[in-house]
């Protein structure tokens, strides 16, 4: 094997690496994200990422990542808003001004 050859599975293995990085912030920002609709009282519906960057953040050089977050208050509507991590921390989490169900009424 010759260093061409070297340099190829080295940049294949990095590759292959920041693919299964992006899936594991994936999967932690999916149970973030159903962990603060429950919190919240609101349904959660999914998770799509809508943004990938390689960025510095506060010093560190990592993922930051734009998520849309579809999540219901009523059972009926259904909002969109933003989660934003930099690796497996979240940055912040945007919601759009949604209405207020009482819980009384749902039962």
């Amino acid at each position: 094997m010759d260093i061409y050859g070297l340099i190829l599975l080295m940049v294949i293995f990095v590759v292959a690496l920041q693919f299964w990085r992006l899936r594991g912030i994936a999967e932690s920002t999916v149970k973030y994200a159903r962990m603060y609709c429950k919190k919240e009282g609101l349904q959660y519906i999914s998770l799509a990422r809508v943004n990938t960057h390689f960025r510095i953040h506060r010093g560190k050089p990592d993922w930051l990542l734009d998520y849309q977050l579809e999540f219901s208050s009523d059972g009926e509507t259904q909002y969109n808003g933003i989660i934003q991590t930099h690796g497996r921390d979240i940055v912040k989490v945007e919601l759009p001004v949604f209405r207020m169900v009482d819980s009384d009424r749902l039962q």
